[in-house]
């Protein structure tokens, strides 16, 4: 079996460090695009799981090689297909929620795609693997100004507000608070003897909107206990 690009054997020592190169080169600049977003997996992360990837998918293809003369047959694919299933799992340890927000999905699926593109220089197909890893950083790095433009992230936030339920009324709160974000769900809780009640509003708040704003609206209404945005 020829290199494409080399048109010498796979088993030639520089055919597997060309292929092992490139796969790295594709992981650390992908990897680098991560680390600047800030994301748990960085540049060696992504760099060492397209080494790994490569390297299964070279053992996968050499091991047919080597032992051709014992009749022992081998599957390319079977390796490879390992890498792929057991990758999501080292992905999940990249998505950490907090609250009602997951963060790291982005990066979860860049190290499953990262790790495919290993594979695919592992088994020699150079243009391919450039054209993967070029669309990869593009939808990392470009496509996320895109979304800043275009797009308002917002985050789901917990409204927590106690009042005197003699001085305030419930619905005060409720329709001023509903003007100002997206109200998701409402819960209500008081204490009957103390004339004390509590809201908790589950809602999404824009990343450009200032929390001062929303404390100081909601404490503009009247004398209120306690406020909190978690």
């Amino acid at each position: 079996m020829l290199d494409p690009i080399l048109n010498v054997s796979i088993t030639s020592v520089w055919v597997m460090l060309m292929r092992l190169g490139f796969a790295l080169l594709a992981g650390m600049v992908v990897g680098l695009e991560r680390a600047w977003s800030n994301q748990p997996a960085g540049m060696r992360t992504h760099m060492i799981l397209a080494l790994g990837a490569c390297g299964v998918m070279l053992l996968s293809q050499l091991i047919p090689l080597r032992f051709a003369d014992a009749a022992m047959g081998g599957d390319p694919g079977r390796m490879a297909a390992q890498v792929i299933s057991g990758i999501g799992f080292l992905g999940g340890g990249a998505i950490l929620k907090f609250g009602f927000n997951v963060r790291g999905l982005t990066t979860a699926a860049t190290i499953w795609t990262i790790s495919v593109v290993g594979l695919v220089f592992g088994a020699g197909f150079y243009l391919l693997g450039l054209c993967m890893t070029v669309l990869l950083f593009f939808n990392l790095h470009i496509m996320e100004r895109i979304e800043d433009l275009f797009l308002v992230r917002q985050d789901m936030r917990i409204i927590t507000v106690v009042f005197d339920s003699t001085s305030l009324v419930i619905k005060d709160i409720t329709r001023a608070v509903r003007e100002a974000v997206a109200v998701k769900k409402i819960s209500i809780q008081e204490e009957v003897e103390a004339s004390e009640t509590e809201i908790q509003i589950i809602c999404r708040i824009s990343e450009t909107q200032s929390i001062r704003k929303i404390f100081d609206m909601i404490k503009g209404l009247g004398p209120v206990k306690q406020i909190k945005i978690d």
